[in-house]
C-alpha cells in the first residue's frame, strides 16, 4: 500500500495532549470564576453581568471550546425571567446538566471553579477529588447547552448522515451529549450504544436513561482492551468525538491494535467510522483549549488498519470531521521510501509518539512480571536465596522481551546483591549513588522494596483467569498512588544496573564532557545523570539539576547532603522556563523529557521554554536530547513514553538548532546532539510577547464590547 507522508513546516507539535492544570488558566478566566462564586454566595446579580462582560471579551480571543461558553450560559440563565428559565430547563439534556451542577447548593459547580482556577488547591493524594474534577471538566465542556456556539453541532450532525433505524456505537460517549441526539435520530427501530470507561460518566448515563425512560440506548462499560461491545453485535456507525488523540498518543501498540480491531469487528461491511477531533490552528485564529492531533496522523495510521477516508470537512478551524469506511485489511508490506528533511512517513500502524499508558494510575505490570515479582517478594519475606535466584533468572529472561527500561534490571541488581558475598557487595556499593539507592530501598530488611513489590504487582489480588500475558493491569488497593509512583521512578531512574539496557557508559563517552565544564541536567529526576556529570566535570565544574517535581528534587538534595557533593546545584523550575542563568552552560542535557515538552506543552509554553534554553547556552554549547524511540511491530518497546526522533529534529530546526550527531544506542533509545545556529529563529514576536503579558495580568481584548446597564 502507498504510505502517507506528512510535511512538517513549522515549530508547532503535531500532537498535543492537554491537562487540567495548564497555562491556559488566565487572569480573565479567574476573574469570571470569582464573579460566579460571588453570585452564588451573595445573590448579587451585578456579579453576573460583570462575569458576562468578562466572558464576552474572553470567548473571541482565547480558549476556544473551553468552559467559558458554559459558564456564561449559566450567568444568562440566572439573569433570565422565571418563565424563560422554566422553558430552558424543560429540555431534558439541559435540565439534567443544570441539576448536576446545582444540587446541594451548587456543590459541584463550586468545587469545579475552586479547583480549576486554584482558588483552593487539590489535596495531595486525594484520588476521588482528582477524578471528580476531571469528570466535571469533561461534563461542563461537552454537555454544555451552548456547545453549538463553538462547535457547530447541527452542521456536523447533518454531515454524519445517520438515519432512522441505524445502529450507532458512541465510543467515549462521556455523559452522552451525542448519544441522546443519535437516539432521537435512529428512533425506535435503531439502537445507540453509549460506550464509556469513566465510572462517573457511566453513573450519569444510567440515571439519565432511567429518568427519561429511553428504550433505544444501552450503556456499555468498556476498557482500553476494546470498545466493549459483545463480539456478536454489529453496528452501522462507530462514532468517536475528542478521543482518537488519546488512542493515538496514549495507548500502547498492543492496546491500540486490540481497540481498533474491536471497532473493525463491530462494524458491518461498508460501515462508517466517524472521528471528530481538534486541529492545531496556526496564525490569527485561536487554538482549541486542549488536546489536538494533526489529522494526517490519523488517516495515515487508520489506512494500515483497513479504513479508507471517504469524506472530511471543517466548519471551524479548530475542529475537523473524518469519515472512513471499513475495507479489507491491506496485504503485503508497505512500500519503502527515504524520508526527506522535515517529512514524516507513516509506514505502519505504529504511532509516532506515545506519552503514557492510559487507564492506569501507575506504570502497571504484565502477568509475566507479576509472577516473577511474586517469587521475589516471597524470597525476601522468607529470606530464601533459592527463590531470589529464581526471581533473578526470571527477570534476566524477561527484560529484553518486554517493557524495556522498566524496573526488571533494578530487581536483578537487588537479587545479585542478596546472592553476593561481602566483598562483592562492597564493590556494588562503591559508587555513592548506588550506596544511597541501596539504603533507600534496602534498609530495615528491605522494608520499602517489599512494600513496593506487594503494591506494584498487586500481589494480594489473584491473577485473572485466562489473562493475556501482554495485558497491563493497575493496582486497585488503598495504598497511596503518589507514594507508589515516587518509589517507581526512583527505582527505575536511579537503578545502578541501568547500563544493562541503556548503554549508559557509551552515552557518557560520546558527550565530549571535560573537567571544569558547566552542564545543565534538565528534568533531572532523582539525579542519576547529574551524578555522572558531577564525576566528569569535577570540583572546578558545575552541574545545574533542574526539576519541576519537588519530591524528586528532595531525593537528590538528600543524596547531595549525605555524600557531601559540592558541584551539583538543585533548582526548582517551571514548564515554561529552563531556570538557568544566561550564558551559563556548555551543555544542556535532557533525558526522557523532550517527548513531554513536545506533546504536553501548549505552544506558547514550549516557545518560552526553548527560548530560555537558547539563552542559557554559551557560544558553541550543545543541546543533548536522549529519549525513547517508537519501535516497529515485533520489536519490544520502551515501557513508557516514546517519540520518533524525526519529530524532534524537525521541530528544533524551526527553533534554530541543527542536528550535529545522532546515536541509536538500542532500538528503544536514541541520543541527538544539536548546535544552535540561529538564536533568533523561533523567538516570540513582540505581538506574541504582549499577548502573553495580557494572559498573565488581564484579558487580551481585540474589541471592547458595549457596556451593559447594571441592576
Amino acid at each position: 500500500m502507498k504510505n502517507l507522508t506528512i510535511s512538517i513546516n513549522s515549530k508547532d507539535s503535531l500532537v498535543h495532549l492537554g491537562s487540567l492544570d495548564s497555562f491556559d488558566i488566565t487572569a480573565g478566566g479567574k476573574r469570571g470564576g470569582r464573579l460566579i462564586l460571588d453570585y452564588l454566595k451573595t445573590g448579587n446579580k451585578k456579579s453576573l453581568r460583570r462575569a458576562i462582560d468578562v466572558y464576552e471579551r474572553l470567548i473571541p480571543n482565547e480558549n476556544f471550546g473551553g468552559e467559558y461558553t458554559a459558564l456564561e450560559w449559566l450567568c444568562r440563565l440566572w439573569l433570565s425571567p422565571e418563565e424563560a428559565q422554566k422553558d430552558l430547563l424543560s429540555v431534558p439534556s439541559v435540565n439534567s446538566f443544570y441539576k448536576l451542577l446545582s444540587e446541594n447548593d451548587f456543590e459541584n459547580l463550586k468545587e469545579y471553579i475552586n479547583l480549576k482556577y486554584h482558588f483552593r488547591e487539590k489535596e495531595k493524594g486525594n484520588i476521588k477529588e482528582k477524578d471528580n474534577l476531571r469528570f466535571l471538566e469533561d461534563f461542563i465542556l461537552f454537555c454544555n447547552p451552548d456547545r453549538e456556539r463553538w462547535e457547530k453541532t447541527r452542521a456536523n450532525m447533518e454531515k454524519f448522515n445517520i438515519k432512522e433505524g441505524d445502529r450507532v456505537a458512541d465510543v467515549g460517549s462521556g455523559s452522552g451529549y451525542y448519544t441522546f441526539k443519535f437516539a432521537d435520530i435512529v428512533g425506535e427501530k435503531g439502537k445507540v450504544y453509549a460506550i464509556e470507561t469513566n465510572p462517573l460518566h457511566l453513573d450519569y448515563l444510567d440515571k439519565y436513561v432511567e429518568d427519561y425512560d429511553i428504550k433505544n440506548v444501552e450503556v456499555v462499560k468498556s476498557s482500553f482492551d476494546g470498545i466493549g461491545l459483545h463480539p456478536d453485535i454489529r453496528v452501522d456507525v462507530v462514532y468517536m468525538c475528542s478521543l482518537y488523540h488519546n488512542v493515538y498518543a496514549a495507548f500502547t501498540d498492543y492496546e491500540r491494535d486490540r481497540f481498533v480491531g474491536s471497532i473493525r469487528n463491530a462494524l458491518v461491511d461498508g460501515g462508517k467510522l466517524i472521528i471528530v477531533d481538534n486541529d492545531l490552528v496556526e496564525g490569527k485564529d485561536i487554538p482549541y483549549h486542549g488536546p489536538y492531533i494533526n489529522q494526517q496522523l490519523i488517516t495515515g495510521q487508520l489506512a494500515h488498519y483497513g479504513f479508507k477516508l471517504i469524506d472530511t470537512y471543517q466548519f471551524t478551524p479548530q475542529r475537523y470531521v473524518l469519515i472512513f469506511t471499513k475495507e479489507d485489511l491491506p496485504e503485503g508490506k508497505p512500500e519503502t521510501c527515504e524520508d526527506q528533511p522535515n517529512q514524516l512517513t507513516i509506514a505502519s500502524a505504529a504511532s509516532r509518539i506515545r506519552y503514557r499508558i492510559i487507564g492506569t494510575r501507575t506504570s502497571g505490570y504484565t502477568i509475566r512480571g507479576k509472577r516473577i515479582g511474586k517469587i521475589m517478594y516471597q524470597g525476601l519475606m522468607e529470606n530464601n536465596k533459592d527463590l531470589i535466584r529464581q526471581a533473578m533468572e526470571g527477570f534476566e529472561e524477561l527484560w529484553p522481551q518486554e517493557r524495556i527500561g522498566d524496573e526488571y534490571t533494578a530487581q536483578i541488581w537487588f537479587c545479585r546483591y542478596i546472592l553476593a558475598d561481602e566483598e562483592a557487595r562492597k564493590a556494588m556499593l562503591a559508587d555513592p549513588l548506588a550506596d544511597y539507592y541501596f539504603h533507600y530501598f534496602g534498609d530495615d530488611d528491605f522494608k520499602v522494596l517489599k512494600q513496593y513489590l506487594l503494591v506494584k504487582y498487586d500481589l494480594e489480588r489473584p491473577e485473572p483467569e485466562n489473562a493475556s500475558m501482554e495485558l497491563c493491569y493497575d493496582y486497585e488497593g488503598d495504598f497511596s498512588i503518589d507514594q507508589l509512583n515516587e518509589w517507581n521512578e526512583f527505582l527505575i531512574f536511579n537503578n545502578p544496573n541501568r547500563g544493562a539496557w541503556e548503554k549508559t557508559e557509551e552515552m557518557m563517552e560520546n558527550l565530549g564532557l571535560e573537567s571544569g565544564m558547566a552542564v545543565a541536567d534538565i528534568g533531572c529526576g532523582g539525579g542519576f545523570f547529574s551524578h555522572q556529570f558531577s564525576k566528569i566535570v569535577g570540583p572546578t565544574g558545575q552541574v545545574y539539576s533542574t526539576e519541576i517535581n519537588k519530591d524528586a528534587l528532595q531525593y537528590l538534595e538528600a543524596f547531595i547532603k549525605a555524600k557531601n557533593v559540592t558541584n551539583i546545584k538543585p533548582m526548582v523550575t517551571r514548564m515554561n522556563e529552563a531556570g538557568l542563568p544566561r550564558n551559563s552552560v556548555d551543555m544542556i542535557f535532557m533525558c526522557s523529557m523532550y517527548h513531554a515538552v513536545y506533546i504536553t506543552d501548549i505552544e506558547f509554553v514550549k516557545d518560552q521554554f526553548i527560548s530560555t534554553v537558547k539563552k542559557a547556552l554559551r557560544p558553541g554549547g550543545k543541546l543533548v536530547i536522549v529519549d525513547n524511540d517508537v519501535t516497529e511491530p515485533g520489536v519490544p518497546s520502551y515501557y513508557g513514553p516514546g517519540i520518533d526522533p524525526k519529530l524532534i529534529i524537525a521541530q528544533l530546526h524551526y527553533y534554530g538548532f541543527e542536528l550535529e550527531k545522532r546515536w541509536q544506542l538500542i532500538p528503544q533509545r536514541f541520543m541527538l546532539v544539536f548546535k544552535l545556529v540561529d538564536p533568533a529563529m523561533g523567538e516570540p514576536s513582540t505581538k506574541q510577547k504582549i499577548k502573553s503579558l495580557f494572559r498573565k495580568v488581564g484579558t487580551y481584548v481585540k474589541k471592547k464590547p458595549p457596556k451593559r446597564d447594571e441592576e
